[in-house]
């Protein structure tokens, strides 16, 4: 009963932590799908190139490693997010402080989005690895970060433009 309740809590901490953010609005039930379109599509193209690219296989083996490469990722991404931010807490207050800005500065959002991207990396890595038998080298995982910091900056423009359009009402 416990471990049911702890996501939860978490969640709900997460949400206190960050009173002025309200991403009901990025998650309309109109606009979640063309957004969720959006997002799978350039995750889905950019890493089959880079899956192509750097294993030189059959193109069966790159669509089931970029199938199961997203999959992974997108699960991990589901506490990536509340990682991302535990992570970037106190370095993010110890450089407002010293630089004078807030905590809704987008210095902090990207900072955030970098390491989603991290996250979102090694686990891909991880399945190419531990699933396919693919070394990546030091070259290859840096630009699968480089290919997720793209997909991560993909769903935070789409979150972000469909946000300023439709402020939350107070």
């Amino acid at each position: 009963m416990r471990g049911r309740e702890l996501l939860p809590r978490v969640l709900i901490g997460i949400c206190e932590i960050l009173p002025r953010v309200d991403v009901r609005t990025a998650y309309s039930m109109y606009y979640y799908r063309y957004f969720l379109l959006w997002v799978v599509v350039v995750g889905l193209v950019l890493k089959f190139s880079y899956v192509v690219y750097f294993t030189q296989r059959s193109w069966s083996r790159c669509i089931a490693m970029d199938m199961a490469m997203n999959a992974a990722s997108s699960l991990v991404n589901l506490i990536a997010v509340p990682v991302a931010f535990l992570v970037w807490a106190l370095p993010s207050i110890a450089l407002n402080r010293v630089f004078g800005v807030d905590a809704d500065d987008p210095v902090n959002w990207v900072a955030m989005l970098l390491i989603v991207a991290l996250i979102s990396a090694v686990s891909e890595a991880s399945v190419l690895h531990f699933g396919f038998k693919q070394r990546l080298g030091q070259k290859g995982f840096w630009l699968l970060y480089v290919a997720n910091a793209i997909c991560s900056g993909t769903a935070a423009c789409g979150m972000g433009f469909y946000m300023a359009a439709h402020p939350p009402i107070e």
